[in-house]
């Protein structure tokens, strides 16, 4: 390994970005220094001429100029994340579908509850029981039932909301 190939690869070891100190001692491990009078010396000649590879970032530290190219890629892909997150926040939640859509069905099936019970079916398949247990009451007319799996519905609901869950498909 050369001597500049080790102070390359003492920096990226290094998290591409250290003080003179560290390099010094990742970089004299890695290459031969004995025909320099004074190795030190030759690490910070390569570290102050090699300005396509290094850079001074401030006194006494050096970076790989990949090192700011990668930073600023990392920069970017964040800010992608946080535009994707915003947008994935912002589609409605299957908790809010059912609360909004229990009281349609029903007003839909009001003159034929029976006709509720493939919603009903349905709501179970897809994991919503809490949501099926308040159409059982309502096609079986128990209105006590009833009021108990709302509230029941609604107390699922609200944990959801409050612990801030973001799921497309949330059990509730």
């Amino acid at each position: 390994m050369t001597q500049k190939e080790a102070i390359i690869d003492a920096l990226k070891c290094l998290g591409g970005k250290a003080n003179l100190n560290d390099i010094y001692r990742f970089a004299y491990t890695r290459a031969d220094f004995s025909g320099s009078k004074d190795w030190k010396a030759t690490i910070r000649w390569y570290l102050q001429k090699e300005t396509d590879s290094f850079r001074s970032s401030k006194r006494g530290w050096y970076e790989l100029v990949s090192y700011q190219e990668e930073v600023t890629k990392l920069k970017q892909q964040i800010a992608n994340l946080s535009d994707v997150n915003k947008k994935l926040e912002s589609i409605p939640k299957a908790t809010d579908l059912i609360e909004k859509i229990l009281p349609e069905m029903m007003d839909v099936c009001k003159h034929d509850r029976m006709k509720a019970d493939p919603l009903r079916i349905a709501l179970r398949h897809l994991g919503y029981e809490e949501a099926a247990g308040v159409f059982d009451a309502w096609i079986s007319e128990k209105e006590d039932d009833l009021a108990k799996a709302m509230e029941k519905l609604r107390i699922k609901i609200h944990n959801i909301t409050m612990t801030g869950e973001s799921a497309t498909y949330v059990e509730i």
